[in-house]
């Protein structure tokens, strides 16, 4: 294994690569959404047999695959440096610092979609007209008849929505809720893990745990198996060859690419029906620790996704997801509008219109890490300074 894996280093960089990855996947789920809803097939009232769902590539228009994806990652990378260094201390500064990590930067574009609101610089409703998406049509499903923008509920959405699940503002903060919850089973479940249980019962530990969680709550379920998954390649740093990695990452995208049980997915038709429910949960879930488990297990894969661009991406990661959704209802669905009215035809339209939402999304994306990576570091200083104080004090 490579030294970086061996020190137990929570800057995983090729894992945070896999984050930027996801969420620029997350980006082109939502711009087919909005403005080709027939090409990928997602809706169901928007498909045809030329759609690209239940296509093994589909993995990377797979935006409900890629949350499937962070929420596995959030559940390896959160305990990975515990459980190389068994120190609670680590563990309890996660806890910590979790909540005001994500609500600052969450705060900012929730304020910044009140502000598109209040200026009139939202044009969704018009866009959709033209793309007959009724994802559009709805600020992405999060509009309510007789909304009003209020900056002080945006303020507060930000700040709550990890504890209320409200996210009128941005559509996107679905997740926070889940992430943040997830988190805290993780912290928990990693204490269990090595307080509780010795290690030779991990795996039956895994198969239960995993298994009631999966039934408690889909959303739950990826953090449980990362966190697992975290546990056992801590302990087993085992290199695997180079064509096993490579296939377990393929296997892993293809996976990743599920999502109804049809061409080249038609096999899971035949899961009984008590999980048919959670289906797409399981294989997102397997592909995506198939994928954690090739990198984090081959030197020469670990090696390929360390370089500085691909850390780029990863750094980007969180605000990219934050802020794509509100460039495609406004910027991006004003010049799907214009070029309409200009009588351009829709091929080139849509070649633009992405054009557009990926370079301003990314544009905005990176001062806002900058400013996520100050956050990062103000946080970290403040809850290690009040974890050292707690520690003269008693």
């Amino acid at each position: 294994m490579s030294e970086k894996l061996e020190s137990g280093n929570n800057r995983l960089f090729p894992l945070e690569a896999y984050r930027g990855i996801a969420a620029f996947i997350v980006l082109v789920h939502h711009f087919f959404l909005g403005f080709s809803p027939y090409t990928t097939g997602l809706l169901g009232e928007a498909r045809n047999k030329d759609s690209l769902i239940g296509q093994p590539f589909f993995a990377f228009f797979n935006g409900t695959a890629a949350v499937g994806f962070f929420f596995t990652l959030s559940g390896f990378v959160l305990c990975w440096s515990y459980f190389n260094h068994e120190n609670p201390q680590k563990l309890l500064l996660a806890f910590l610092k979790r909540l005001p990590r994500l609500a600052a930067t969450v705060t900012i574009t929730t304020v910044a979609s009140y502000c598109l609101f209040k200026l009139g610089f939202y044009y969704f409703h018009d866009a959709s007209q033209l793309s007959l998406s009724p994802w559009l049509a709805t600020f992405a499903y999060g509009w309510t008849p007789g909304f009003e923008p209020s900056f002080w509920e945006a303020l507060t959405q930000g700040m709550t929505t990890f504890f209320t699940g409200e996210y009128n503002y941005n559509t996107n903060l679905w997740t926070m809720k889940a992430e943040f919850f997830g988190s805290m089973i993780v912290f928990m479940l990693a204490c269990f893990i090595f307080v509780i249980l010795e290690y030779r019962y991990l795996i039956y530990a895994c198969i239960i745990i995993s298994i009631s969680a999966l039934f408690y709550n889909d959303f739950i379920f990826p953090f449980v198996a990362g966190t697992f998954l975290s546990a056992y390649l801590a302990k087993n740093k085992k290199e695997i060859p180079f064509l096993a990695s490579l296939a377990l990452i393929i296997f892993g995208l293809y996976m990743l690419g599920y999502m109804i049980p049809e061409k080249s997915y038609a096999w899971a038709s035949a899961i009984p029906d008590i999980m048919k429910v959670h289906t797409q949960t399981l294989l997102h879930t397997l592909g995506s620790a198939c994928i954690i488990f090739a990198t984090m297990s081959n030197q020469k894969v670990f090696k390929t996704l360390n370089g500085n661009f691909l850390r780029g991406i990863g750094k980007i990661s969180f605000p990219l997801y934050l802020v794509h959704t509100l460039v495609i209802c406004s910027l991006s669905s004003y010049v799907y509008v214009k070029l309409a009215a200009y009588g351009m035809s829709n091929t080139k339209s849509l070649i633009i219109v992405f054009i557009v939402t990926a370079t301003t999304s990314i544009a905005l994306a990176i001062p806002l890490s900058r400013f996520d990576d100050w956050w990062v570091k103000l946080v970290n200083t403040i809850t290690r300074k009040l974890l050292k104080e707690k520690q003269l004090v008693q």
